[in-house]
């Protein structure tokens, strides 16, 4: 396994924006200092994930909850990112839920507009000369 972890990375790219969003004024930041970061964020990320392995698999469980993370964090001495973490969690469902309903509202209203262009042809047309033909 320690082959794969050495294999493991974050892009580059996320890794600066990060950095640059945390520093002030967006100092310059050198290609060890962006490699020792990702390789830091990788680090916690595959500890935290393998304590919360332990949480789901002593439940009986194969996959990890959210609520497996959090625990993850406070046995780690993590507590101050749990409540952060729970309000990001938060926001992500209510955008995710949002972006449903329009998604159902769209779906709803092509339907509509299909029904009713549906009907509109299945009418037959109307024959605009009422007057009989004479002879």
């Amino acid at each position: 396994m320690s082959d794969e972890v050495e294999d493991l990375s974050f892009p580059n790219a996320v890794i600066t924006r990060l950095m640059n969003e945390a520093l002030e004024g967006s100092p310059a930041i050198s290609k060890e200092a962006r490699a020792a970061m990702s390789r830091a964020a990788l680090t916690f990320i595959l500890y935290m994930s393998t304590t919360a392995n332990q949480y789901a698999s002593n439940a009986k469980r194969k996959t990890v909850a959210v609520q497996d993370i959090f625990k993850a964090l406070q046995t780690n001495q993590f507590e101050m990112l749990v409540e952060p973490l729970q309000e990001a969690l938060k926001d992500y469902q209510e955008q995710t839920r949002k972006k449903k309903e329009e998604a159902s509202k769209k779906q709803q209203n092509k339907s509509e507009t299909i029904n009713e262009n549906d009907e509109d042809s299945n009418h037959e047309p109307e024959d605009d000369s009422n007057e009989a033909e004479v002879e």
